[in-house]
C-alpha cells in the first residue's frame, strides 16, 4: 500500500468516526431542553421583540430571521452536548479511544453545523408560504448559510472547551459574547448607523458577512462589502475557532 492510500484510508476512517458522532448526538440531544431553548426558542423570541412594532419590511425582516437561527442554532449544540458527556463521562471515552481528538471536534462541531442548517429552513418555508420569498442570487445565499453554520457550530465547540459539566457555566460566558455580536453585526442596528469604532468592529464579527451574504442573495444589500470578502472572513473564522478549540481540547486532556 503507498503512502497516499494509508493516508486516504486514515482520513475515512477519521471522518467515518466524526460521523459516528455527530450521529449520535444528532438522536440523542437535538430535543433536548437547553438545545430547544438555546437553539430556537431563544432566537425566534428576540427576532419578535425586537422586530415587531418597528414598520419593517419583509424583506428586511428576513435576513435577520434567517442570520439569527443560523447563528444561535449552530452555536448551541456544543455548548450543551459536551458538558452533559463531561457528567456522564462520555467525553471522556471520546478522548480516550483510539481517534484524533479533532475527529472528536469534527464530529462535534458536525452536530452543530446539521442542526443550523435544519432549523434555518423553518424561516425559508415561512418565507416561501407566506411572505413570497425569492432569491436573486443563489451562490451568496447558499454560501452564508452554509459558511455560517461551519462557523458557528466551531464557536460553539470553542467555547465548550472551558472544563466544566454544567452547561449554564458555558452557555452564560458565550451569551455575554453572543448577545453583544448582535448589535455589532447589522442585526438590530444597521451597520451604517454604529459609531465609526462600531463599524469597524462589526468587520470583525462572523455574524456581520452572515447577514451580508443573505441579504446580497435576497438583493437587498445596501451595505458595501465584496462577497468574496464575507466569504473569506466566515472561512478563516472557521478555522480560527476550530483551532484554538483543539489548542483547549489539548490542554484540558493533559491536565486530566
Amino acid at each position: 500500500m503507498s503512502q497516499d492510500d494509508k493516508i486516504h484510508g486514515r482520513i475515512r476512517k477519521e471522518l467515518s468516526r466524526a460521523w459516528a458522532i455527530a450521529w449520535k448526538d444528532i438522536r440523542a440531544y437535538y430535543a433536548s431542553p437547553p438545545t430547544l431553548m438555546f437553539g430556537i426558542l431563544f432566537p425566534f423570541a428576540l427576532f419578535f421583540t425586537f422586530t415587531i412594532g418597528r414598520n419593517l419590511s419583509v424583506e428586511q425582516m428576513l435576513p435577520i430571521l434567517f442570520a439569527q437561527t443560523v447563528f444561535w442554532a449552530s452555536s448551541t449544540v456544543g455548548p450543551v452536548v459536551i458538558p452533559l458527556e463531561r457528567r456522564m463521562k462520555t467525553f471522556d471515552r471520546y478522548l480516550s479511544a483510539p481517534m484524533s481528538l479533532m475527529s472528536v471536534i469534527l464530529g462535534k462541531s458536525m452536530a452543530g453545523f446539521l442542526y443550523g442548517l435544519g432549523v434555518s429552513v423553518v424561516p425559508l418555508i415561512v418565507g416561501f408560504t407566506w411572505f413570497g420569498f425569492s432569491l436573486v442570487a443563489v451562490i451568496p445565499f447558499l454560501l452564508g448559510i452554509l459558511l455560517s453554520c461551519v462557523a458557528f457550530a466551531a464557536m460553539g465547540i470553542m467555547f465548550a472547551s472551558v472544563p466544566t459539566e454544567s452547561v449554564g457555566n458555558i452557555m452564560m460566558p458565550m451569551n455575554f459574547i453572543r448577545i453583544p455580536l448582535l448589535f455589532i453585526s447589522g442585526i438590530f442596528i444597521p451597520i451604517t448607523e454604529l459609531p465609526p469604532i462600531g463599524q469597524a468592529l462589526s468587520l470583525l464579527s462572523p455574524l456581520t458577512h452572515t447577514l451580508i451574504l443573505i441579504r446580497q442573495g435576497m438583493g437587498n444589500e445596501t451595505f458595501l462589502f465584496p462577497t468574496e470578502v464575507s466569504v473569506l472572513a466566515l472561512i478563516l473564522t472557521s478555522v480560527v475557532f476550530l483551532f484554538i478549540s483543539k489548542q483547549f481540547h489539548e490542554i484540558n486532556k493533559k491536565r486530566e
